[in-house]
């Protein structure tokens, strides 16, 4: 029995002592294999497969900032575009900035509630103004009711208001009347009233500052005052240029120059063909005032086609304006 065991023994053992020669020759064949494999490869092919393993980002490349190198820079620069071109308008040029949406127009008063706020006086016209502060109607009512109350500044202020949210109320007559009796008043009213011609009335404005200067019922202040606005820049640039014309002419104390009769013919209105018939107008001169003389003798030519131009603009408009009427519905 221990015999028979002995040699089984023995068999086992050399079973692992014959395998592992078997396993040497099979590792050498399989080196062998690789090395003959990796002989006969292409050689393009292994430096074109090199190339492209070196450039290809792996994905934790794709997802990394855009310092990985110059095509990550592209990338991150291009990035927004989408969102950028879905946020731009159908149709807008590229880069362009999405328009702002329209305002909302602002509540106004019903005629009815203006109505019983008339009835009552500036004082519920102003209660109104609060919960309605652009509606023109409102405020344009409070500021006649203001100034029959005779609270002339506080009128001129909510005229202002009214001129900034509608420009075109500044073409209210009543408005307008009320502010020129307001800058033939009080010092302190008159410089309000003024102020308010200079700068919030458009070329309306300086309109008004020229009938203070030249109406004969303005006191000495108001007329002075409104001379040295008539001059200012930022006044001359809202002026239409038919009144810096008719001011020009007014403050030239011997003859116009031929440039200024020129503008005259071209743009002048009524109040410029003031002046130049004034000069066109003979007068008493010589010794004894016995004769007629003409002032200005080397332009007289040049001022009588300035007034025929004036005079026909004028006629030219008067005519219009019954056909115009007419043709309206």
């Amino acid at each position: 029995m221990s015999g028979s065991g002995n040699h089984v023994g023995e068999s086992g053992l050399s079973r692992p002592k014959a395998a592992a020669p078997m396993a040497a020759l099979g590792l050498l064949a399989a080196t062998g294999i690789v090395c003959g494999a990796v002989a006969l490869r292409n050689p393009a092919t292994v430096t074109a497969l090199e190339r492209n393993a070196s450039v290809a980002p792996g994905p934790a490349t794709a997802a990394s900032s855009p310092s990985s190198g110059p095509r990550g820079d592209k990338g991150a620069a291009s990035a927004p575009a989408p969102a950028a071109a879905a946020s731009a308008p159908a149709g807008a040029p590229a880069g362009t900035e999405p328009e702002p949406p329209p305002k909302a127009e602002p509540a106004r008063a019903q005629p009815a509630e203006i109505e019983r706020a008339q009835a009552t006086g500036s004082a519920a016209l102003g209660t109104l103004a609060e919960r309605y502060p652009d509606d023109p109607v409102v405020l344009r009512e409070l500021a006649l009711a203001q100034a029959r109350e005779k609270a002339s500044t506080a009128a001129l202020l909510t005229a202002k208001r009214l001129f900034e949210i509608a420009p075109e109320e500044t073409g209210n007559d009543e408005l307008r009347q009320f502010i020129l009796r307001a800058a033939n008043g009080a010092p302190d009213i008159a410089v309000t009233a003024l102020d308010l011609m200079a700068k919030h009335m458009g070329s309306r404005g300086p309109d008004l500052l020229y009938e203070v200067v030249t109406a004969p019922r303005f006191g000495d202040y108001p007329r002075d005052s409104a001379s040295k606005l008539l001059i200012e820049s930022s006044v001359r640039q809202l002026a239409s240029p038919a009144l810096i014309i008719a001011d020009d002419l007014r403050r030239v104390t011997g003859c116009p120059t031929k440039p200024l009769i020129a503008r005259a013919r071209e743009e002048g209105d009524l109040r410029a063909l003031h002046y130049i018939k004034q000069l066109l107008a003979p007068y008493r001169c010589g010794t004894f005032r016995t004769r007629n003389c003409i002032r200005c003798g080397g332009m007289h030519k040049d001022l009588r086609a300035a007034a025929s131009a004036i005079e026909k603009r004028k006629n030219d408009k008067a005519a219009a304006a019954p056909a115009a009427s007419s043709a309206a519905p």
